[in-house]
Formats: structure tokens, sequence, C-alpha cells
């Protein structure tokens, strides 16, 4: 018997997220009936997407009508989704949101697919669901089975941001001043406050009166809903870096029990979405991270004289890992049932 086919549309098919999201939806054969591809405004970048290497018409997003579809994955900017994910919902389309929007809202699940997604509770009718920012899924994937196991005093983290966290802007700006630079040539800048080729930018968002950015606020406040303790103490510092794709972090952890190096390398080794780094050679984001579909561990230190923290280096991809196949992985398993 042939499984059942849902009607799925991508708002935002025309950015790199919903270009990765197209793709994990054919990799995974997702089963999809009719897709529709959407941008906010017609005739926005492209004509068309490509899905299943076929190619699909994009559409304007102002009038479509969510009630041919199933699914509505929001791959577009929180303002977007603000608008329209409601009306999505009220045409009986479930939402998975990838945006800023839902995340920190109380009735909204933040899910990530490795770590809570496979408690998503059976319910009738459109659900809204958030995915998390990528530098949280990255954490929570790694943070969640050490948590389970020993307990989390608190997380220091310093995340190693690529610019395409900035989509394609990003991308086409480090892509710009790199090539001019190296022809030496003058650059400009306009989606970073500065040169961000050759460079490290500080995150730039608003700065709160604490000195943390709201983006780092904000992290802070999804990894301690997903990992369901609010008293946990979450110290975060965003920087840009020169790379493409692929966050790294430095993760500093103190755990309520004591725990060894190789124990947690042990507990992580058996993580789902985590795939440990044995060789001692340094691993990074262009040879570990990009394309991958786990979130690479490596570098397990213990501080000297304590037994209850440690430090890891971790490298995910932000699109694939950190925004597409999670989404896709929700919606899988919100279907489950269907299937």
């Amino acid at each position: 018997m042939s499984k059942q086919r849902f009607s799925v549309a991508i708002v935002g098919a025309t950015g790199i997220v919903g270009e990765a999201l197209l793709a994990a939806l054919a990799e995974r054969d997702f089963p999809v009936d009719k897709l529709y591809a959407l941008a906010r405004a017609e005739g926005e970048e492209q004509d068309t997407v490509l899905f299943a290497d076929r190619p699909v018409m994009v559409d304007a997003l102002a009038n479509f009508d969510f009630s041919q579809c199933r699914f509505a994955f929001f791959c577009a900017p929180a303002a977007v989704a603000k608008k329209y994910a409601p009306k999505a919902l009220a045409a009986g389309c479930s939402v998975i949101d990838i945006s800023a929007q839902f995340r920190l809202d109380a009735a909204v699940p933040l899910l990530v697919a490795d770590t809570n997604a496979v408690s998503l509770a059976a319910a009738e009718g459109p659900r809204l669901l958030a995915g998390p920012s990528a530098q949280a899924l990255q954490l929570a994937t790694v943070l969640q089975p050490l948590a389970q196991a020993v307990g989390i005093k608190s997380i220091d983290v310093t995340t190693l941001t690529a610019v395409s966290a900035l989509g394609r802007p990003g991308v086409s700006e480090l892509a710009g001043q790199t090539a001019r630079l190296l022809n030496a040539q003058s650059i400009k800048h306009q989606v970073f406050p500065t040169q961000i080729a050759f460079n490290a930018v500080p995150a730039f968002d608003a700065v709160q009166e604490s000195g943390y950015t709201l983006d780092e606020l904000n992290i802070a406040a999804e990894i301690k809903k997903l990992l369901l303790n609010e008293h946990i103490g979450v110290s975060v510092t965003q920087v840009f870096v020169p790379v493409f794709y692929c966050h790294s972090q430095v993760i500093r952890i103190e755990t309520l029990a004591p725990l060894s190096a190789a124990a947690a390398g042990k507990l992580l080794a058996a993580a789902p979405g985590v795939e440990m780094v044995k060789s001692k050679r340094q691993f990074s984001p262009i040879d570990a991270g990009v394309d991958s579909g786990a979130v690479k561990v490596g570098r397990i230190r213990q501080m000297p004289d304590s037994d209850r923290v440690l430090t890891l280096w971790t490298v995910a991809d932000n699109i694939r890992k950190g925004a597409a196949v999670n989404s896709v992985r929700i919606a899988e398993t919100l279907l489950k049932p269907h299937l």
C-alpha cells in the first residue's frame, strides 16, 4: 500500500534555507503530493526553484490560499511569519516556522528533532510549531544527553557564526569583499557594520543594558526552553567570522554531578544527531561540518582540578542541520500517525 501524500507550501522558497529545505524534502522522500513554492513578492529573485530535479514555478505569497496545503514551512523573516502563519493556521494548514517569531511563545512548541520532537503529542487539527535558531539547535543536540545524565548548572558558549546566518546577502557580501580585496580594490559593506572578509565581527544587533545583544539573549532563552530548565545559567557570545556555512561553538559546561571527559564522550557518541570526531587532528567547519546532517563534537577537555567542568568544540551546518533537515523531521514526526 502506498503511503498517503500531502500538499506542501514553502514560504521563502527562493532563499538559501528554502532551497536547502527543498533538497531535504526530496532526499528524505517526504510524501509530497503537490509542492507550492512561495516568495514574499511576485517575481522575487527567480521564477522557478528545483524540487526533485524538476522546476517548480514560484508564486507570490500575498494571495495564496493555504487551504490547499496540509503543511507550510516558513523560511522567511519573522515579520512574514507574524503576518501569514495565522492565516495558514486559520485555513487548516499546519505551520513549521524557522524564523524567530514564535520561538519563545509559551504556547508554541520549540522543537529539535533529535531531542524533544519525539515527544510531540498527537493532536487533531492544524499545529503551529517552531524550530530554534541554528545556534540553539547545535547546543541543545549536545547538551540534552549530558543534562539527562548528570544535570547542568551553567553553560558558557561562544559561537563563531557563519555569514549565511544572514541569508544570501551575508554570503554575497563576504564573497564580494574577498574578491575585491584579493584584487587590491576598495570594498563596501551593507550587511555587516564593518569589513567581514579576513575579519571577525562581534554580533552587532541591538545591545541591551546587560551588554549582551538581543540575539545572544534569545539564544540563551531558547536553550532554557529546550532543556525545560529556567534556572540553568546560560551565557552566549556570538562572533561573525568569514566562513560561508557552518557554525562552530566553544562550549563550557558546569555539571551538577561529576562527569569525566571520557564519560561525556561515551554519552555523546550514543546520542542521536551527534557524531564524535575521534581523530586528534583538529577539525574545522570546512572539512567536518558543511553538508553534514550531524553535530560534530571533539576536543572534550576537563578543567584541571574540577570534575564538573568540561569544554567542547562542535561544528554543524547551520543551513542544512540547523534549519532544513530539522524542519522536515519535525513534519515527519507530526505525520507519523498518518503514514
